[in-house]
């Protein structure tokens, strides 16, 4: 199975359009998820994901119940540089914690859960894949990026300058982009194993309001990662390299 998680019904919207055999579950009592097949995969899409708490604990429960080769984590992000723009494409390649402060542990950084790695590193293979299909099947830039990842939504670049300042986070100063739902599907893919990747439209800089014209635009966007991503499981389905450990 595949996991596909986002904050609003729009995220999984082309999703949905593109499954067979639809079936819907109730997810600890609360969350709706819609499980059917997208090509020879089953996929199962959740939204009104809020927050790292809820979706750690909600990708640790579906982890735990199914075998899940994959999670995609899929919606919009803002950006904390400059060379991503409105509209383009966020497919991370490693993700930082920014809400996690355990310095008094020996041996641990900022952003660093004790036992775990400083950040996380996305699987090449699914960066891969994920990259072929954005080229085959989307006009939209796209970037590599590094994603900072907390609970809260970050409206002021102050909220955030515990791990950075005006010109980087963590220390990195190009192509970063931050969301509030990724780290906590980090966290909980680390413990049992499984890759995970944000793929996620750029909403405009760290800030800046979206308004009703640029949404449109982001929705457009949001055209390209569904097509992208259904071709990426198309892929990896005929090829079947992608799994847990």
């Amino acid at each position: 199975m595949i996991l596909i998680i986002g904050n609003t019904h729009d995220d999984i919207l082309y999703f949905e359009s593109s499954m067979t055999d639809r079936r819907y579950e109730k997810i600890l009592d609360q969350y709706d998820a819609s499980i059917g097949m997208i090509f020879n995969q089953e996929v199962l899409l959740l939204h009104n994901v809020y927050t790292s708490y809820v979706s750690s604990t909600l990708v640790s429960y579906l982890l735990n119940k199914y075998f899940v080769i994959l999670v995609f984590v899929v919606g919009k992000c803002k950006t904390w540089t400059d060379d991503m723009k409105l509209g383009e494409i966020m497919v991370s390649k490693s993700l930082y914690l920014s809400d996690v402060d355990q310095n008094e542990n020996e041996g641990t950084v900022l952003g660093q859960v004790p036992g775990m790695s400083s950040y996380f590193e996305i699987q090449k293979d699914v960066i891969e894949y994920l990259t072929t299909a954005l080229d085959k099947r989307t006009y939209a830039r796209y970037h590599l990026s590094t994603l900072v990842s907390s609970s809260i939504t970050v409206t002021e670049k102050e909220q955030l300058y515990n791990v950075g300042d005006d010109e980087s986070l963590f220390g990195i100063d190009r192509q970063v982009a931050v969301d509030s739902i990724s780290g906590g599907v980090a966290v909980a893919c680390s413990i049992f194993r499984v890759p995970f990747v944000s793929v996620e439209v750029i909403s405009g800089r760290i800030g800046e309001k979206l308004v009703a014209k640029n949404y449109a635009k982001v929705l457009n966007s949001y055209l390209g990662v569904g097509k992208a991503i259904v071709t990426c499981i198309g892929d990896m389905g005929r090829n079947e390299v992608i799994g847990v450990e």
